[in-house]
């Protein structure tokens, strides 16, 4: 890169703020100012000192987004400066995504992880649409109600993967005496599948584990009151 002609030397003043402050008037259009006391560079401009933001090696407060760029990732070098650190890395994402952390202190969970939970974890129950054939996507949720306002087929699910579990609450309708037949993938003990309870509003419950994508190991709890 080509040299100047004409260059002006970079000025760089250090003080407190207060003294930096107090000596504007001879501080150059333009100067640097670092003020040891508050650990912040400032520039003059205008005849004014002009913070100027920037995140020091020791800490610091950033105020509006940090943004890391395709090839960045944040590393933590952790308690040891060795040769192993922690990186946070990402998936490329394909739109916009948030992930919220929440006001609690914890540890986070890894998939691949042994997890030991000092918390309950619940998951929610998703009311099934009743009709003729009622079909659960087992990617929804875990545990399931449905409401019977005739004579049903409960089929095999959608997204089921091995080692899921959870319950489908079943409630009989006001008339009561509904039926309920079962899909192929659904396994009962003996090969039998069981008989609902009758009376009006009454409440099953089925119980279930997903042994592989073609099996359903099943049983009902009767009468619930």
């Amino acid at each position: 890169m080509a040299t100047p002609s004409t260059r002006t030397p970079v000025r760089i003043a250090r003080g407190t703020y207060a003294n930096l402050n107090a000596s504007i008037l001879d501080l150059a259009e333009g100067e640097i100012c670092y003020a040891t006391d508050q650990n912040k560079v400032y520039v003059v401009e205008g005849g004014v000192l002009t913070e100027q933001p920037y995140l020091a090696t020791t800490g610091g407060t950033v105020t509006g987004n940090l943004e890391i760029g395709t090839a960045g990732s944040l590393t933590f070098e952790g308690a040891t400066a060795d040769a192993f650190e922690l990186s946070l890395a990402i998936v490329d994402p394909t739109a916009d995504r948030t992930i919220t952390l929440p006001d609690a202190t914890g540890t986070v969970a890894l998939l691949s992880a042994v997890q030991s939970f000092t918390a309950a974890q619940r998951g929610t129950i998703s009311a099934l649409t009743d009709g003729a054939t009622i079909t659960a996507d087992f990617a929804v949720a875990n545990n399931f109600s449905v409401t019977l306002g005739g004579n049903r087929t409960l089929a095999n699910p959608s997204n089921q993967t091995a080692g899921q579990s959870g319950c489908i609450w079943i409630t009989q309708d006001g008339t009561g005496s509904r039926t309920l037949a079962y899909g192929s993938q659904w396994d009962f003990t003996g090969g039998t599948a069981p008989t609902l309870s009758t009376a009006a509003a009454s409440v099953d419950c089925l119980v279930y584990a997903v042994q592989s994508s073609t099996k359903i190991t099943a049983t009902l709890v009767s009468n619930l009151s």
